[in-house]
């Protein structure tokens, strides 16, 4: 038989005065007072804990797919503002990084999330420890923030984490894929394609230099060098977007 979705009244009945004790201090971590707050304990409320008890409750599963999304759309509206000269290719891969699980892991572990979820029995001591679990759990409260308080107060919750995990994302060159910013950037101004040919490799087997040149359509060129033919290419890409060309 199908449960019914609890409303407001119906979470608020089975919220013991310890449950909603932990929810207080829950509310002051977060910084977010919760106009409902057996929403909030939904968002904490996992599927096992759902399926034992006698209540008629709503695990955090629904939260979770809508705060996914609302974190999608937040991740997605600050990088078209911060980054204004990437394009759509690598504005996506930038999003799935700033969103990616250990990112929201981190969040979760910063905070001390897990300790205030509700599990069933046996299933806690894995699941306390469970990344996946943690992950779900940060989309599952962003979902409810956003129900509870509305898009600017979700936006105000959600923005600083975002903007820190963006600043240590922006110093990292193996995010910013320079081929990929290269090639945009060559097929905007010229529509074609810049052209990668290796110029050397020497050194021993196992301790290799590779230099590569990194040509544009206009005839104009950088050589990049590393320990593989990748490398090098990733390296030319970059000189010639932050240094210049020839």
């Amino acid at each position: 038989m199908r449960r019914r979705i609890p409303n407001a009244s119906d979470r608020r009945d089975y919220l013991t005065p310890d449950r909603l004790q932990q929810l207080t201090k829950l509310q002051k971590i977060i910084k977010t007072q919760f106009l409902d707050v057996g929403l909030l304990d939904q968002a904490f409320t996992h599927r096992s804990f759902a399926n034992e008890t006698n209540f008629r409750i709503e695990d955090n599963e629904r939260l979770e797919f809508l705060g996914d999304s609302v974190l999608g759309f937040f991740a997605a509206s600050i990088l078209y503002n911060q980054f204004k000269d990437i394009q759509e290719g690598s504005l996506a891969k930038l999003k799935s990084k700033l969103v990616s699980g250990p990112v929201l892991t981190q969040i979760c572990k910063k905070l001390g999330l897990i300790e205030f979820i509700r599990f069933g029995k046996g299933e806690k001591d894995s699941g306390i420890n469970n990344e996946r679990v943690m992950e779900n759990l940060v989309e599952a409260l962003i979902g409810a923030v956003y129900l509870d308080q509305g898009l600017e107060a979700c936006k105000s919750f959600i923005f600083p984490y975002l903007k820190k995990n963006i600043a240590e994302i922006n110093e990292m060159d193996a995010v910013r894929d320079y081929k990929s910013l290269l090639q945009e950037h060559s097929q905007r101004l010229f529509k074609k394609t810049p052209k990668y040919t290796l110029v050397s490799d020497d050194g021993l087997d196992h301790d290799k230099i590779f230099i590569v040149r990194v040509e544009m359509p206009d005839g104009s060129s950088v050589n990049g060098t590393g320990k593989n033919k990748r490398s090098a290419e990733h390296d030319a890409a970059k000189k010639y977007l932050t240094k210049g060309k020839k």
